[in-house]
């Protein structure tokens, strides 16, 4: 095995395909979840019916001091953490107008605050040739005023990848992947999301593997550091004044 990964919010959906692919390559993996035993359960049985070794563990990442003993806990029960995904995200809307200072700041705890704080613990912990990978958003060069606590926690992380790739170097590098839209959402039903996925530039939408695929690429690539791979079909060249999602 090459080291133990963990990744967040990997119960489900791109998390879910980002461990399977990891295990793949030869990682362990703690496979973190809020509310979503049953599937990490589920994850965890399916890496090692193939081979692989992982585990599930419970954390909200609203407190920080709980992502602390969960990067411990990933430690003690499949060895030395080498990588990090920051994959879990809060996403609720908002706009300009109806601003919540309580919106704001648990977009900003979770998608931002405790993303640093789990790679603070990396960089204690780690030796030579430790990785993150951030996944953020394509609205992080697509721009509009939807989603506006969302998409600043995301700018946040899009900028601290750079800063941190120089900070943390040589030990640790440190990349992101943006994807575009590739899964269906509470305001995206499958037609609707065909429908967006039809309007990039490439005429169809990035899928799951795809995404999991340049966090692989990434975490095994030893000479790219503070990188941005955009999986979005070209989706952030289309710029737009409100969410596709709405349009």
């Amino acid at each position: 095995m090459l080291g133990t990964v963990l990744v967040t919010g990997g119960a489900k959906r791109i998390g879910r395909e980002i461990c399977l692919r990891l295990s793949a390559e030869g990682f362990s993996i703690a496979i973190h979840y809020r509310n979503s035993e049953p599937d990490a359960n589920l994850l965890v049985r399916e890496i090692e019916s193939n081979g692989g070794n992982a585990c599930a563990l419970h954390c909200d990442l609203n407190d920080d001091d709980s992502a602390k003993v969960m990067f411990q806990e990933a430690t003690d029960n499949l060895g030395q953490v080498v990588g990090i995904v920051n994959n879990a995200s809060y996403f609720a809307f908002d706009r300009i107008e109806n601003l919540s200072e309580g919106v704001w700041l648990e977009h900003m705890k979770v998608n931002a605050f405790t993303p640093l704080v789990l790679i603070g613990e990396l960089s204690k912990s780690s030796k030579e040739g430790s990785w993150v990978v951030n996944v953020l958003d394509f609205k992080v060069e697509s721009p509009n005023a939807d989603y506006l606590s969302y998409t600043s926690s995301r700018f946040a992380m899009y900028g601290l990848t750079s800063a941190l790739a120089l900070d943390l170097a040589p030990i640790t590098r440190v990349n992101s992947v943006a994807p575009g839209h590739v899964l269906t959402s509470d305001v995206l039903d499958e037609d609707s999301l065909a429908l967006v996925q039809s309007q990039s530039p490439l005429g169809f939408g990035p899928t799951v593997s795809d995404v999991a695929e340049s966090v692989a690429f990434l975490a095994t690539s030893p000479s790219i550091t503070g990188q941005t791979i955009f999986v979005d079909s070209g989706e952030r060249l289309r710029q737009m004044a409100h969410d596709p999602s709405f349009v």
